[in-house]
Parts: structure tokens; C-alpha cells; sequence
């Protein structure tokens, strides 16, 4: 899989890309700005939140994937953005690329990465890149392949308001992949966003885990890996792309 962008590197990236753009006026550096939120709080490790069923909840692990990146111009013209990006609630922003120069109005990306299309024969097993940079979001079963999703923490079992139960949410396989098509964002209140030579281009996003987990009773539902308790997880996924939402 290529255009994954390791962290240990990604300060050379930042350089090589800005070096390329300084040579090139015609293109602008994109960085997602991406928050873990739930509601309108920025998730921090064993706070309690209140979910949208009224459960209290603490989060120890909010991460996921972003592939398919797309942009559309303002005129409607689609630009693909090559590039995977791994996202954690400790890490803001994640610098993908070089983007032609001019005005754009909306991003889609797929929440997952489509195995059905992946390039390397590896992609079910543990030999992967990926699966072997981040083992963690590669299922331990080779044939499900990639964690498109992991989400645990705490869940209240007793209705006291502290956190006391463990709740594992890991979506993943092809099935549960979705893609998300983000609104208009050259309409008020917002206005374009605009790609110039030599300047980074910010599209600021906000995944409310908040709705990841509406309408699924953690207490009662809190495990699945996709292959077991599948009802949960397509619940799961299908709060997916209703999670994300402009920043600013």
C-alpha cells in the first residue's frame, strides 16, 4: 500500500514536500487537521463522558484510517489525493501531500482501506507493511485483514457514573468500509478552501465518537471484531459517516 506516511518520517516529509512545492508554484501542501471528540470535548485518556444513550464512558484507544482521499474544486472537479493516513486522538495534523493551486469545497475519504483494490498480495496477512508497522490494526485472524476502526475504553455497567466495564469496538473488512462525503464548505458560514503556491491548505475535521456509538447499548453490546457480534459492528459502521463534521 503506498503514500502511508510513518511517523518517524514524517518531519523529513514535511521538508521534502515543502522543498518540491518551493520549486513548483502551482501546488500547496494539504494537511487534515483531524479532532477526536465526543460531542463538542476533545477526548483525553480516562476522562468520563457521557455518551448519547446516557452511559458514562472512558476512551483508551480512538483509531482509525483515512484512505481514497478526495477534493472537489468549487468548479466540481474531483482531485485525488494519494496517501494513507493512521489517526489517533494524540496527533492533530497529518500532512498528506502536494494539491493543484485553486479554490476547493469539499473532501471525501474512505474510513478503512479497500482490500479489494490493494496492490499488495499481503493485504490478509501479517506480512503487510502496514499490518506490520501497525500490528495493532490488523486483525490477529489473517483472513479479516485490516482494523479499519478501533475504539476502547470504559463503559458505566452499574448506573453509579464510573466507568468500570470494558468495552472493545474493532470494525474492519470489506463490508464495513464507508465512505464519507463531507458537506459544502464554500457556503456560508464557511468559504473555500484555498490552495496557494508555497502555503499549506488546513481542512479542519472533527470524528464525534459520541456518534460512533449512538444507538448501540455498550453495557449490554460491548464487543465485536466485525466477525463476531456482527449486528454490533455494522451498527457501528453505520454511524460512521455521520460522525465527521467541519472544524471551522
Amino acid at each position: 500500500m503506498k503514500g502511508f506516511l510513518k511517523p518517524g518520517v514524517l518531519f523529513i516529509s514535511i521538508i521534502a514536500m515543502l522543498a518540491s512545492c518551493k520549486k513548483g508554484a502551482d501546488t500547496s501542501l494539504l494537511t487534515l487537521r483531524l479532532h477526536s471528540n465526543i460531542d463538542t470535548a476533545a477526548i483525553v485518556t480516562g476522562t468520563t463522558y457521557t455518551n448519547k444513550m446516557g452511559r458514562n464512558i472512558s476512551f483508551s484507544r480512538t483509531e482509525y484510517y483515512l484512505s481514497n482521499i478526495q477534493l472537489t474544486n468549487t468548479d466540481g472537479s474531483l482531485v485525488p489525493v494519494s496517501g494513507i493516513v493512521l489517526v489517533n486522538s494524540s496527533t492533530t495534523d497529518y500532512t498528506i501531500g502536494s494539491v493543484p493551486i485553486g479554490n476547493y469545497k469539499s473532501i471525501s475519504f474512505d474510513v478503512g482501506l479497500n482490500t479489494n483494490n490493494h496492490d499488495d498480495p499481503t493485504a490478509h496477512t501479517g506480512n503487510d507493511p502496514l499490518a506490520v508497522q501497525s500490528p495493532s490494526m490488523h486483525f490477529s485472524t489473517n483472513t479479516l485483514g485490516y482494523i479499519f476502526m478501533a475504539v476502547e475504553g470504559l463503559v458505566d455497567s452499574t448506573g453509579a457514573g464510573t466507568p468500570n466495564k470494558p468495552f472493545s469496538y474493532l470494525v474492519g473488512t470489506d463490508a464495513l468500509l464507508r465512505p464519507v462525503t463531507m458537506g459544502d464548505h464554500s457556503v456560508t458560514p464557511y468559504t473555500a478552501f484555498a490552495a496557494t503556491s508555497q502555503k499549506v491548505m488546513v481542512v479542519d475535521l472533527i470524528a464525534d465518537f459520541g456518534t460512533f456509538s449512538k444507538n448501540v447499548d455498550m453495557n449490554a453490546n460491548p464487543v465485536t471484531n466485525s466477525s463476531d457480534y456482527p449486528v454490533v459492528a455494522d451498527s457501528l459502521a453505520k454511524n460512521i459517516p455521520l460522525m465527521f463534521r467541519y472544524g471551522q
